[in-house]
C-alpha cells in the first residue's frame, strides 16, 4: 500500500514484514499466489463480518444486505478500515493478472445467492448492492465522490430500501 503495486516484490514485502524471503516463499511460492492469498483473505473477513451482523439484526428482511452496507461504509461519511487494504490486494490483482480476482468472484456470487433470499425483493437487494459498489468504487478512484452530506443521506436511503420499501 505504502509503495504502490508496481514495487510490490516478494523481497519488499518479506522486508516489510520483518520475515526472510525463504519463509515468505514457503507460504507464496509466487507473486501471484500472495495476491491470491491477499484477496482471499480480505473477502473472508468481509464476509465473516457480514456474517456476524447479519445474524445479529433482529429484523430477518433484508439483513444481509443492510449488513453488506454496514460493513462497507460503518462509518457513512468516511471509507471502511477494509477499504484501503482491499483496494491495495484488488489494484495488484488486476494490474498483475485478472485471474486472480476469482476468489473475490467466488465471494461476491455467494453473495449474491444470499441477497436472493434475504427475504425482500431480490431486484431491489441486487440494486442497493451495486450502489454500495458502486459507492465503493467511485472511493476506490476519487471519482465522481459524494459530499458528506449527500454521501450520508445517500447510506441512508439505502438503509431505508433494504427494510424492503420503495
Amino acid at each position: 500500500m505504502s509503495q504502490g503495486v508496481a514495487r510490490l516484490t516478494l523481497d519488499a514485502v518479506a522486508q516489510a514484514a520483518s520475515i526472510s524471503k525463504g519463509g515468505l516463499l514457503y507460504n507464496f511460492p509466487a507473486k501471484e499466489d500472495l495476491i491470491r492469498g491477499m484477496i482471499a483473505r480480505l473477502s473472508e473477513r468481509f464476509n465473516t463480518e457480514v456474517a456476524k451482523r447479519a445474524e445479529a439484526d433482529p429484523n430477518p428482511a433484508g439483513r444481509h444486505i443492510r449488513a453488506y452496507l454496514d460493513v462497507s461504509f460503518p462509518e457513512p461519511a468516511a471509507r471502511s478500515a477494509l477499504h484501503d487494504p482491499v483496494c491495495a490486494g484488488l489494484l495488484a490483482a488486476v494490474a498483475t493478472n485478472t485471474s486472480l480476482l476469482d476468489p473475490l468472484r467466488e465471494s461476491t456470487a455467494a453473495m449474491q445467492a444470499r441477497l436472493a433470499d434475504d427475504g425482500i425483493d431480490p431486484v431491489l437487494a441486487t440494486i442497493i448492492r451495486l450502489a454500495v459498489d458502486g459507492l465503493w468504487m467511485s472511493d476506490l478512484f476519487g471519482v465522481n465522490t459524494l459530499e458528506p452530506n449527500m454521501r450520508i443521506s445517500v447510506i441512508e436511503r439505502l438503509r431505508e430500501l433494504s427494510m424492503g420499501s420503495l
